[in-house]
Parts: C-alpha cells; sequence; structure tokens
C-alpha cells in the first residue's frame, strides 16, 4: 500500500506538500483539542509570560485557527523538504527516494497536538539546518565556513527556543563523530554559536531591556518536581503515542544495517539528539507538547531506513497505518 514512498518520480514528489495540507487541512476543519485565543495556543505549549516573544505569541493565539494552522503547516513542509533534500544529496537511506518527507509528515501528524504555531518550530528547522551543513562538512572537514554555519544554526536554535540549550552537547557530539575535530572546529563552532547570542544580547542592551530579557531568557530553565511531565498528566494518550514511536524505534534499530559510514555516524548523532530531548522532556518543568516537534526530527532519521528497508511489505504498512490511526485518534477524541 505504502510502497510508493521508494519512488523518486515527480508525482511522488508531489504528493508530500499535498500529504501536509490534507493533514493539516483536517486538523483545521477537525480542531478537537486546538483551542484558539488563549495564552498557551492549544492549552499544553508553554511560553514565559514576559519577554520579547510573548507579545507576538499573545497575538497570534487570538487570530483565527486557520492563521495558527497556516504557519505550522509551511514549517512542517520546509522541514520535510529540507530532510529530503539532505537525503537526496547524501543518499543517507542508500536509495534515492522521498521517504524521509512522508515518514517525518505521518509522524509529526499522528501526534495530534503539533498544529498550532509555536517558536519550538523553527528552534526545530534550525537545528536540522545545522545538521545539514554537518552532512556537508563530512566531505569538507577544513571547510570552518560551514563549522560556523553548524554553531550559529543551532545559536538561532537557542534563542527562539531556550531549552534547545540542553541539546547542544548532544549535537556538539554529533560533530565530534562526523568529522576528526580539532581545536579550531571547536573553537569557530563555539563563536558562531555564540555570535547569535551575543547580537540579540547586544540589541536588548541598548534597548534597555537586556536584564528583563536575560531574566526571561533563564525562566526557561526550571526543573520538575514531579517526574511525569505536566502535558501528559492533562492528556495521558500522549503517553502512548510515545510508547508506540519508541517501539517502531526499536524495531527499526533492530534492524539497521547500513554500509555507508556518513548514514551510521548521522544515526548515532540523531540517537543521542533523541535520548536527549527525552531527558530535558522529563527535568525540565517549561518543557511541554512542543518538543515533540524537535523530538520529530531525529525519529524520522531513525525509522526511514527501516521503512525503506524492509523486506515484508506489510510491515512497513503496519507502520503507516499504526500512525494514520493515532492521527484520527486524537482528531476523534479530542471531540469526545
Amino acid at each position: 500500500m505504502f510502497g510508493f514512498i521508494r519512488s523518486i518520480s515527480y508525482t511522488v514528489q508531489a504528493m508530500i506538500p499535498i500529504l501536509g495540507l490534507i493533514l493539516f487541512g483536517i486538523a483545521w476543519f477537525v480542531p478537537a483539542d486546538l483551542q484558539p485565543g488563549t495564552i498557551y495556543g492549544n492549552g499544553f505549549f508553554y511560553q514565559p509570560a514576559d519577554g520579547w516573544m510573548y507579545p507576538l505569541w499573545l497575538n497570534m493565539a487570538r487570530l483565527p485557527l486557520w492563521m495558527q494552522v497556516a504557519p505550522s503547516c509551511l514549517v512542517a513542509l520546509l522541514t520535510a523538504g529540507l530532510m529530503v533534500r539532505m537525503d537526496m544529496k547524501n543518499l543517507l537511506m542508500g536509495i534515492r527516494s522521498y521517504a524521509i518527507g512522508f515518514v517525518f509528515l505521518f509522524v509529526l501528524t499522528s501526534c495530534g497536538h503539533v498544529f498550532l504555531f509555536h517558536p519550538a518550530m523553527i528552534a526545530g528547522l534550525f537545528m536540522l539546518l545545522g545538521y545539514k551543513f554537518l552532512l556537508d562538512l563530512y566531505k569538507a572537514e577544513t571547510s570552518f565556513s560551514l563549522v560556523f554555519a553548524i554553531g550559529f544554526c543551532w545559536g538561532l536554535a537557542v534563542l527562539l527556543y531556550p531549552p534547545v540549550s540542553f541539546l547542544i552537547p548532544a549535537m556538539l557530539a554529533g560533530l565530534l563523530l562526523m568529522v576528526a575535530t580539532s581545536f579550531r572546529h571547536w573553537l569557530v563552532c563555539l563563536v558562531g554559536l555564540m555570535v547569535p547570542v551575543l547580537l540579540v544580547a547586544a540589541f536588548w542592551f541598548l534597548m534597555g531591556d537586556l536584564d528583563y530579557e536575560t531574566t526571561t531568557f533563564l525562566s526557561w530553565f526550571k526543573f520538575r518536581t514531579s517526574f511525569i511531565p505536566g502535558f501528559i498528566d492533562k492528556q495521558p494518550f500522549i503517553a502512548a503515542w510515545l510508547g508506540l514511536i519508541l517501539i517502531w524505534i526499536l524495531i527499526a534499530s533492530a534492524k539497521y544495517r547500513n554500509p555507508k559510514v556518513q548514514s551510521r555516524v548521522l544515526y548515532q548523532a540523531n540517537f543521542l539528539l533523541f535520548i536527549s530531548i527525552l531527558t530535558i522532556t522529563v527535568i525540565l518543568e517549561s518543557v511541554s507538547v512542543e518538543i515533540l516537534w524537535i523530538l520529530i526530527i531525529p525519529v524520522t532519521f531513525l525509522m526511514t531506513f527501516w521503512a525503506l528497508r524492509v523486506e515484508k511489505w506489510w510491515k512497513r504498512d503496519l507502520l503507516f497505518i499504526s500512525l494514520l490511526l493515532s492521527f484520527a485518534f486524537f482528531r476523534i477524541q479530542g471531540l469526545i
């Protein structure tokens, strides 16, 4: 049924944006838990009540529902397109296909609660762009402009979604795994990481808002006093979705046999990132359902190779059917 994901025809390529529009369109017509006009969007997203992003966030939350869903759809399509470009250029999955774009959209929409816009979505796109430059660096280890670009993208991600700070070690581990690093690599990457932060801090200083914005930034780093994240306690079915994803990742990892060194290294880097994201989800009070958007990026890489290489077609179909059923469940469950 889903064997078409192995094709490289233009028809299949065009199906990626069409699929995204259909899935996000359904979320708009069947909004379920989505509640526009509230400070926290759908009731799960976290956003401090101060800082430069808050007025933008509050104004967007007051917009009609389709104007909150449309930017998320756009970022999802850009992310899927970037993943496809990375895969097609580097043959990460061993064969040319558009499968990674389909896997991303199916996994993303299956969690049911990432349809309203949040800055974490842009942060995830910048993180992915950093990994794109990291893959380019694999073939040009002495291109320090790429090293700077990697750090710069990750620095922008931190500014847009401060909990990404806790993911920097995992992303730097990816740099260590991908190339034979020297002191100059680490220095240039650190400079790239700090440049956007320092530029924004300088702007805040000139505007007289440095102390205020710094306090807001640090407010993201509150540790939980309970083990279960608040958004899972509010919506336990998200825990079931995480269990479903974890099962498929374990199945995919058990059969992972990619002969390409670059792909194996990226797999290891994404697995470290996946574990790191799960960790901050548990320990940070400020992390809510928006973290799932970032979590799905490494999940997509971990699952796509298996989806392409699995010998029995019904196993691949079972993956996509389970994701579609999860998507349908969250839409229906919110209406009951």
